[in-house]
């Protein structure tokens, strides 16, 4: 299976994730990630746009908070499936978000940005669409953990991605650049340091990259990684940075 250098082929890929079910795609449950946002953003009396919103998890999490949702994605699959999710503030349409109209207080990018073909460029689109003192909320992979550092070094030096997917490989530093070039006030953390260091990142490591080599037709001693993972992961890497997911709220400012 070939690595998707660009979006275009997401739709035929998610379509069929979709209809097989997500959870037979992903390592893990992706339920932490909406907590986490549910626990990080205040929805209430908001009208909020979400893109990408898979079969509506979060958006049926963010009316119950409070907030009045419009949810999209462009894989029919999703939302048919999202759409069995009824309340009288939430709303799914399987379209892009260059379709919709209006403007939001808040708009949400869960485990979107990476996927896209120029991030910066939908940002600043995203960022008209927004309200006077709107927000961008996103989640992405982060990589600045034991995790990260071994797939971006897959990366760099051989083109080795740990999704098949994944697009774009973003960390903080690209965030406040991002805020920078926006002319938005930026505020992040990580979560998750359990995927990007210790017992799930061991568990998710060892099916990637027997994946991800095979895919790409290099020999090498997994086996022999593993091992030295594991030690390295009995040691503490709980620092406020070093989480598996980035959170990043983009901030119009007044």
């Amino acid at each position: 299976m070939n690595r998707l250098k660009t979006s275009k082929g997401l739709r035929t890929l998610y379509n069929k994730v979709y209809k097989k079910g997500k959870d037979d795609f992903f390592s893990f449950s992706t339920d932490y990630i909406t907590k986490e946002i549910i626990k990080s953003v205040n929805f209430k009396n908001k009208k909020v746009l979400e893109i990408g919103c898979g079969v509506g998890d979060t958006a049926l999490a963010i009316v119950k908070n409070g907030g009045k949702v419009l949810a999209t994605d462009f894989s029919k699959e999703a939302i048919a499936i999202a759409q069995k999710k009824k309340h009288c503030d939430l709303e799914f349409r399987a379209t892009t978000y260059d379709k919709i109209d209006g403007k939001f207080d808040i708009i949400v990018l869960q485990e979107v940005i990476e996927h896209m073909d120029k991030p910066l460029q939908d940002l600043r689109k995203l960022k008209k669409k927004l309200k006077r003192n709107g927000e961008i909320v996103i989640t992405c992979p982060s990589f600045m953990n034991i995790r990260g550092y071994v797939w971006m070094t897959l990366v760099k030096l051989f083109d080795v991605p740990m999704s098949l997917s994944d697009i774009n490989f973003l960390s903080p530093f690209d965030f406040e650049e991002y805020a920078k070039k926006l002319d938005m006030k930026l505020k992040w953390h990580t979560f998750n340091t359990d995927l990007g260091n210790n017992k799930k990142m061991l568990i998710d490591m060892k099916k990637r990259l027997n994946n991800a080599l095979s895919d790409a037709k290099m020999k090498s001693d997994v086996k022999s990684l593993m091992k030295w993972l594991e030690k390295v992961s009995r040691f503490d890497h709980t620092s406020p940075t070093s989480g598996a997911k980035g959170f990043y709220i983009l901030k119009n400012k007044k």
